[in-house]
This record gives C-alpha cells, sequence and structure tokens, in this order.
C-alpha cells in the first residue's frame, strides 16, 4: 500500500521522506515508495517465504520483507490506499519519539544490508 502524505503533519512528512530517501540509497529500488504502510496482501506461500527467519523484527522488518522480494525476483505492486494518521501513534510513543525509532530503523536496515551482503 502506499498512504501518500494528505493529512499528514509536516514532520512526519519529513521523517517519511527522509526514511524513503535513506532506503532507496542503502537498498536500492524495492518497487514501492512507502516501505512503511502496514498493508502488505500477498500469498500464503510467498509470506512463508519472505517472512521466513527475519533479522529484523521491529519497525524496520518491511523493508527486509520488500528487499528479500528483490532478491528472490517476487513481483511486487503498489496501490494507493485510504490511510489516517491518528494521535498515540506507537512510533511516536516510543522511546526517543518518532526520531529516536526513525534512527533506530535506519541502523537496522544498515545492519541487515551488511549482513545480506556478507552472506
Amino acid at each position: 500500500g502506499n498512504r501518500g502524505y494528505d493529512g499528514a503533519g509536516i514532520a512526519r512528512i519529513i521523517l517519511r521522506w527522509g526514511f524513503r530517501t535513506a532506503v532507496r540509497i542503502i537498498c536500492g529500488d524495492l518497487g514501492v515508495s512507502d516501505t512503511q504502510c502496514g498493508i502488505k496482501l500477498m500469498t500464503l506461500g510467498a509470506a512463508n517465504t519472505l517472512y521466513r527467519d527475519l533479522n529484523l523484527r521491529r519497525w524496520s522488518h518491511d523493508v527486509e520483507v520488500l528487499y528479500r522480494a528483490k532478491i528472490l525476483t517476487m513481483p511486487v505492486a503498489e496501490v494507493p490506499v485510504k490511510w489516517e494518521d491518528k494521535d498515540g501513534s506507537k512510533l511516536v510513543t516510543s522511546a526517543g519519539g518518532a526520531i529516536g525509532a526513525s534512527i533506530r530503523m535506519l541502523l537496522e536496515i544498515i545492519q541487515m544490508r551488511m549482513e545480506y551482503a556478507l552472506g
């Protein structure tokens, strides 16, 4: 899914843009612009393959799932979804807030990419 930016605050827009840019630099084109949209639709077989033994289990696991799809040449499509940001986001209320969580996610993705590169 792709949530777009409608209704998002400026801080969230900046964090989304920064994270998307970092993911593209670190992982290349994953076939979607919104890796963190919580809506993923796939067959059971694809899910079993992509989610088996993930290295990342927190906020950034979506990037690893999409990265696995890329290296396995599994087709990926992105469609717009109606999404409304709500106050009380778990990301915002996590330790360090949205900025702290974004930094942790970035570090996790760098580590994940290095693990795949080194085997």
